[in-house]
């Protein structure tokens, strides 16, 4: 300073403990097995609260103190991680009573939430507990920030839909159908959102029932209709969405043995036919066919469709050259196509035996998509990369 004497300011110490934290869950992040690093991230929060209790005040926990503990322990693999998280909620929120600069936020909740899905024999049960006591507790709180949000309704979505017990799906589309009326009548802040209707349509594709393309494809519908009635723009589907309602239907109960003239709008065929009639043709959503589209229609035929019904064979090939034709032919198209076919109708399809023998290739399983002309791949786009969304 102007005297000459060396100043500081206390509170940097207590940036530089958290940034010790923040190290610590950077290192969980990474995979660092070698040390329980989760550990020594609380263990730092634990010498920050022994100061706070020896009156030192610029070393007491702040907000970012424990949301980067609980942050590391939600990266942690450790089967207690979950149980350890929602402790060091609970000492937040502890703390938060007496302390007026510290208080709870949604991200807060939203991580421990969702890292209960690690836990598959009571996750399902502890996310509820959370997702209830949050929405009871900081549904109308004045500090916005702590109310719960769409992620928290996603984290809560996403722990059930992907539970060990696969009969959640009911569950997670009433959750959601309640949470829209609630939003509608003024009565919650969270609004469903795209992520919410996937981790529906997840939830059901998993239970692997006859009827899960139609409930599936319902939700696409709603989705549709808030979209078009509604101005949520953000529900638009795209060929990802549609293609959702495919691998339904590629994953539905095996009907071809069945009699199903009865319901023939709803069997996974007849679903599956309109969803790629739709993805084939104009339409308002901009939504075209992907390499996946062709992949869930080729399994979708397989499963639902006789193999000795004389249309069979005529339509897996007839697609094959769509999707060749399309550009769209991938390892997962190509793989899926081969396990409809006899081995030399695969051949044939491919361009003939004798060409792959001269590549020392004379098992099917062995031609990969890179043996194929370019032309055939052309319009093949690499996966998207999805974050968890927990903020």
């Amino acid at each position: 300073n102007a005297s000459g004497e060396i100043s500081f300011k206390p509170e940097r110490f207590l940036h530089n403990y958290n940034n010790v934290i923040n190290a610590w869950c950077e290192c969980e992040r990474n995979g660092n097995a070698s040390v329980s690093v989760s550990e020594k991230a609380e263990a730092v929060l634990d010498y920050l609260f022994e100061q706070h209790r020896k009156g030192v005040e610029a070393l007491s926990p702040n907000n970012a103190s424990f949301s980067l503990c609980i942050k590391s322990w939600c990266r942690s693999n450790r089967h207690d991680a979950p149980e350890r998280a929602e402790q060091i909620l609970r000492r937040k929120e502890v703390f938060a009573k007496e302390q007026s600069n510290v208080y709870i936020i949604a991200p807060d909740y939203n991580q421990v939430i969702a890292k209960w899905r690690d836990a598959q024999v009571n996750g399902p049960d502890r996310a509820r507990r959370l997702f209830k006591e949050m929405d009871q507790n900081y549904g109308s709180a004045a500090e916005l920030k702590a109310r719960p949000n769409t992620v928290t309704f996603n984290s809560l979505l996403d722990v059930l839909a992907k539970s060990k017990s696969r009969d959640l799906a009911s569950e997670c589309e009433e959750l959601l159908k309640q949470r829209n009326e609630l939003f509608k009548e003024g009565k919650s802040t969270i609004l469903p959102d795209i992520i919410s209707y996937r981790s529906c349509i997840d939830a059901w594709i998993r239970q692997w029932q006859k009827d899960s393309p139609q409930k599936v494809e319902a939700l696409v519908k709603d989705m549709i209709k808030k979209y078009s009635m509604e101005g949520r723009k953000d529900l638009r589907p795209d060929a990802d969405i549609f293609n959702l309602v495919l691998k339904a239907c590629a994953h539905a109960t095996v009907t071809w043995h069945e009699d199903i003239e009865k319901e023939a709008n709803d069997t996974p065929i007849s679903i599956a036919n309109r969803t790629f009639a739709l993805l084939k043709g104009k339409n308002e959503f901009n939504a075209n066919p992907t390499h996946a589209t062709y992949a869930f229609m080729f399994i979708a035929y397989k499963f639902h469709l006789d193999f000795d019904n004389s249309r069979y064979t005529p339509l897996l090939l007839m697609l094959w050259k769509q999707c060749c034709n399309d550009g769209l032919v991938s390892q997962f198209a190509l793989e899926s196509f081969q396990d409809c076919v006899l081995d030399y109708q695969f051949w044939k399809a491919i361009g003939g035996e004798e060409r792959f023998a001269l590549l020392g290739k004379t098992d099917p399983k062995t031609i990969k998509v890179e043996d194929l002309p370019q032309e055939w791949k052309r319009n093949v786009k690499p996966p998207k990369r999805r974050g968890k969304g927990t903020k």
